[in-house]
């Protein structure tokens, strides 16, 4: 009787933990969550102007609840392909994007 209490509890507890993000996958939030954005933004053509986020260093900002991210980004137009780097703050829960130029 004990045992199965015991290994109901275990494995209840196990369960109902979050587990974390992994760098991997923390970075590859980061990259969509800038690629949403990107296409979200004001005055966007998607049928003329394309994003691709290629890369993502960034910075687990406690004191802020944000992530401070240097974004590696591909741009390409009918006249124009081009390759730059991009600065942005993006909340813990990935709804909030704060462009930085």
């Amino acid at each position: 009787m004990r045992f199965r209490s015991f290994a109901f509890l275990f494995f209840g507890l196990m369960l109902s933990c979050k587990a974390k993000n992994t760098a991997g996958g923390l970075e590859n939030d980061l990259r969509t969550t800038m690629q949403a954005y990107l296409y979200q933004e004001k005055n966007n053509d998607s049928a003329n102007i394309k994003f691709r986020v290629l890369d993502v260093v960034y910075y687990d900002d406690q004191l802020k609840n944000m992530y401070d991210c240097e974004f590696k980004v591909n741009m390409k137009t009918q006249l124009l392909d081009t390759t730059g780097t991009m600065k942005a703050n993006i909340s813990k829960d990935f709804k909030k994007v704060v462009r930085l130029y």
